[in-house]
């Protein structure tokens, strides 16, 4: 472990410029953190020039626990909210909303148009019998279907 005792400012840049790359070749966001300690820790030993290896480990570990520490929390106060957060689930939107069915159920299966799409539901109870233009109320989703409940009141 004699190549340790030779540890410069050099090989602290190299690893945190290493790192930073590896961050933009495989995104993560923790090479970045580590990346900034180790070009930190270059910068100590560069100013306090005689410092063992066992020093450098540890302020390179200070370094990039600091490092991450706020790199998560600038992270959580960047976080944009999403424009459209059902984009990609629109029919969990219909969740908790009426309808009227199109058709007599059947089966517990019908059907209710909503905008210019028909929509498969399913009744909760499918001994249960209702008749089209019956308002139903949305309780969940199940794929593409809507599990409905005749509306109460």
């Amino acid at each position: 472990m004699q190549w340790l005792d030779t540890l410069t400012f050099w090989h602290w840049m190299v690893l945190g410029a290493v790192l930073i790359v590896i961050e933009l070749l495989a995104p993560g966001i923790w090479f970045l953190w580590l990346g900034i300690g180790s070009m930190a820790t270059g910068l100590v030993v560069l100013i306090l020039a005689d410092i063992t290896w066992q020093i450098q480990a540890v302020i390179f570990s200070g370094f990039s626990v600091v490092s991450i520490i706020i790199g998560r929390m600038i992270m959580r106060h960047t976080k944009q909210s999403e424009d459209h957060p059902m984009l990609n689930r629109r029919v969990e939107q219909y969740v908790g909303k009426t309808f009227a069915l199109e058709n007599d159920t059947k089966l517990g299966y019908g059907e209710v148009r909503i905008g210019d799409s028909v929509w498969r539901v399913q009744l909760t109870d499918p001994s249960m019998q209702i008749t089209a233009g019956t308002q139903v109320i949305v309780t969940g989703v199940d794929g593409a279907t809507l599990k409905v409940d005749p509306e109460t009141g």
